[in-house]
């Protein structure tokens, strides 16, 4: 009488003698890694967790401190919004890249200074923009105040910054990392 293998059973044979590599091994070990740090900052950015408990949860993570703050500052750069405050990324960047010294923090401090001039430029000329749209289309008045943040021009704008500013962050992370 045969015997009837599971799928499972069958799968197992088949791969019996496949090992890991070194390299996927730690490729693994590295996405496992970044999983547990994305955690922890997750949950301080929804009020979860508070500073110290970030702090002990990111030295409790037995990794590479390169690899967690190449971590961090991948979301770093996600989360970033130029026109809002971000004083929970400061506070987490300040941690994360504390043994960094006060160079590169100033450094920091000025692109994010240049950037939020050129969104408050890019603001003032797509403002007058649509000014002019409005005018022309017979639309004007001293009350008049667009919502300049639901128009098409605005999104592109602000992509525009947008991307130069992870151009410039990539290049920023290069440094530190």
């Amino acid at each position: 009488m045969a015997v009837i293998k599971s799928a499972i059973e069958l799968a197992m044979e088949r791969t019996r003698n496949l090992v890991l590599g070194e390299e996927e091994k730690r490729a693994l070990a590295d996405k496992e890694i970044e999983g547990k740090v994305r955690a922890v900052v997750r949950r301080y950015l929804e009020g979860m967790t508070e500073i110290g408990g970030v702090t002990k949860e990111l030295d409790g993570i037995n990794a590479d401190k390169s690899l967690k703050r190449s971590v961090f500052i991948d979301i770093f750069i996600n989360e970033f919004d130029i026109k809002e405050k971000n004083g929970q990324l400061l506070e987490l960047f300040s941690i994360t890249c504390s043994d960094l010294g006060e160079s590169l923090k100033n450094e920091f401090e000025m692109l994010r200074k240049r950037f939020a001039e050129q969104v408050e430029r890019k603001e003032i000329l797509i403002r007058k923009e649509i000014m002019e749209r409005l005018n022309e289309n017979g639309i004007s008045g001293d009350g008049l105040e667009p919502n300049i943040e639901v128009w098409d021009e605005w999104k592109k704008g602000m992509e525009e910054v947008r991307d130069i500013f992870k151009g410039r962050f990539a290049e920023w992370k290069e440094k530190l990392v």
